[in-house]
């Protein structure tokens, strides 16, 4: 089975000690891919999209090993168009230039699990009004010349997405701009993420965010029990 070689260590510092993540800035190769997922590709994806893709299976099915739940078929996609994980398990996938990464863990421990990963850009004004509020924005830690706020605080909602998706049942969808994040800074590189949504009954989410110099790595997850472990890595 094709692997990829380990890159940047920050989803490690992100998630519980219940979860296991893989991470690269390495691709895979396309033949890595089982017949049943090359075919999930748009028959016009570009060759970096079909990398992209190959590299983050290969890193969820590295991270089901790690979690003690080897995968030999091919990894598919549900109804919401987010992996169809293993009964009893939760997961993410995430990919952005430089960097693809997948996290997993069993569902007797997180409800839901998101990662996401963003390039530390500027978001344009007007995908900052289109996806977040001027609740949000206000409450923004103090502007930095090196941390996008905006983006950091989009990466979590994508990261809160991925992990709300799955718990809603077929046929139901959320809007981005409905969650409301809150970014806690612990250090200068990282801090804690606090997400709810617009509609009461859609859970409450916790996680945490970190920075280097070309990445923006965010995690959004609810345990299953609230514990020692989940509130330590939510800490940064």
């Amino acid at each position: 089975m094709p692997r990829v070689t380990a890159g940047p260590r920050l989803l490690g510092r992100l998630l519980p000690g219940w979860a296991r993540a893989v991470e690269t800035s390495a691709d895979a190769p396309v033949t890595a891919l089982h017949d049943e997922e090359r075919a999930l590709l748009a028959p016009a994806a570009v060759e970096r999209r079909r990398r992209e893709f190959a590299t983050g299976r290969v890193c969820a099915r590295q991270a089901l090993a790690a979690l003690g739940v080897p995968l030999s078929g091919p990894l598919l996609r549900g109804p919401d168009g987010a992996p169809s994980w293993p009964d009893g398990v939760r997961g993410s996938i995430t990919h952005c230039p430089g960097y693809r990464a997948a996290a997993v863990a069993f569902a007797a421990d997180a409800r839901a699990l998101g990662i996401d990963a963003e390039p530390p850009a500027p978001l344009s004004p007007a995908a900052t009004a289109a996806l977040t509020t001027a609740a949000e924005r206000a409450a923004l830690p103090p502007p930095h010349a090196r941390v996008p706020w905006e983006t950091v605080l989009f990466s979590a909602k994508e990261a809160a997405y991925k992990a709300w998706m799955p718990t809603l049942g077929p046929g139901r969808s959320l809007a981005l701009r409905d969650a409301r994040v809150r970014l806690v800074p612990v250090t200068a590189h990282s801090g804690r993420i606090e997400v709810r949504h617009a509609r009461r009954e859609v859970p409450r989410l916790c996680g945490a965010y970190r920075l280097t110099s070309d990445l923006i790595v965010t995690a959004a997850y609810l345990p299953t029990h609230t514990d020692a472990d989940a509130v330590a890595a939510a800490g940064g």
